[in-house]
């Protein structure tokens, strides 16, 4: 019964499938103080609705273009009118964001002054006063990071059977660094545009490599994936590190701090991963210890679910083509 229950959770949690659950507002103001606004909000967020934006009292809205809805997103397009002093040395402010949302993503801009800034509900506003400190924009891009793999549950599968593939410590180890180092290099080539490769073909590339390490959970034969996971790893996390950069893209980058906030969001990345991987651990071993008999195989039955799961999202996404 416990064993269904912790399956039916996962199940739940992974028909959600990669999303970063971040809402973004784009805030442009030209010389002359007209100020033109992009709200972009994720179908997927179910409080996008009680997610309100507020300006200063002196802010009138001057038009509104008819709602869009592109790649996943609901998107506000609308001008402002502050008068003439505009916003700077004004506050904006967000209300409706409760402790369990990933937050919004802020940017101002006006001419070449450029402020992020991520909201949360414990400091939902920005003030348009000062640019963001080299430290503010490493701890933005770290917390991203981190939502990011937390949020990205076909990665985090993919973790997962590493770890159950694994047969120490030390295979852990190599199979994750390996993972790591790879998805690192093409993050950053993707960021630089140094490669380009269709998000389409990358989003089903990454959900076949899942189903691969499925199939190796399911079999109790010796196989080279198992032989050598650490290489295999490093392989399909190459695909992996294009779908990061496709989010990072996705959130946007400040183009004077492209390598600090590139290097931040990786750090957060990894650092949630390790976070994912000891939490996993450790329930893995409990439920092991204290609740499954200890010649209970667990790993073909979470192979078949992750395969599973894999499957929907390859389907999915090739329909996307």
């Amino acid at each position: 019964m416990v064993l269904k229950l912790l399956l039916l959770f996962l199940l739940a949690i992974s028909l959600k499938a990669h999303q970063t659950g971040l809402s973004y507002i784009n805030i442009v103001e030209s010389s002359d103080a007209k100020i033109e606004v992009i709200y972009k909000k994720p179908l997927s967020d179910t409080r996008g609705e009680d997610i309100s934006v507020r300006y200063p009292q002196k802010c009138s809205e001057v038009s509104r273009a008819p709602l869009l809805i592109e790649n996943g997103f609901i998107i506000n397009k609308y001008k402002l009118w502050c008068q003439k002093e505009g916003l700077q040395n004004e506050r904006v402010w967000v209300e409706g964001l409760v402790s369990s949302d990933r937050g919004v993503l802020i940017r101002y801009e006006k001419g070449a002054f450029i402020i992020k800034s991520l909201l949360r509900a414990t400091t939902p506003f920005i003030y348009i006063n000062k640019k963001s400190s080299n430290f503010d924009l490493f701890v933005e891009y770290l917390q991203l990071g981190v939502f990011h793999i937390w949020s990205g549950y076909d990665h985090l599968l993919f973790v997962l059977s590493l770890l159950l593939l694994a047969k120490n410590l030390r295979k852990v180890l190599y199979a994750i660094s390996a993972f790591t180092l790879s998805h690192s290099i093409t993050l950053a080539c993707g960021i630089l545009g140094i490669i380009s490769i269709g998000v389409p073909f990358i989003e089903s590339m990454i959900a076949l490599s899942i189903i691969f390490l499925a199939r190796e959970l399911m079999i109790d034969t010796p196989s080279f994936t198992k032989n050598h996971l650490g290489a295999v790893a490093f392989i399909f996390g190459l695909l992996h590190g294009f779908g990061f950069s496709t989010a990072l893209k996705d959130i946007g980058l400040p183009q004077d701090e492209i390598p600090l906030s590139l290097f931040s969001f990786n750090v957060g990345i990894e650092l949630g991963q390790i976070v994912f991987i000891v939490a996993v651990s450790t329930l893995l071993y409990l439920l092991q210890k204290y609740i499954l008999k200890k010649e209970y195989n667990l790993k073909p039955i979470l192979g078949l679910f992750i395969g599973v799961t894999a499957s929907f999202w390859f389907i999915q996404r090739v329909m996307s083509f």
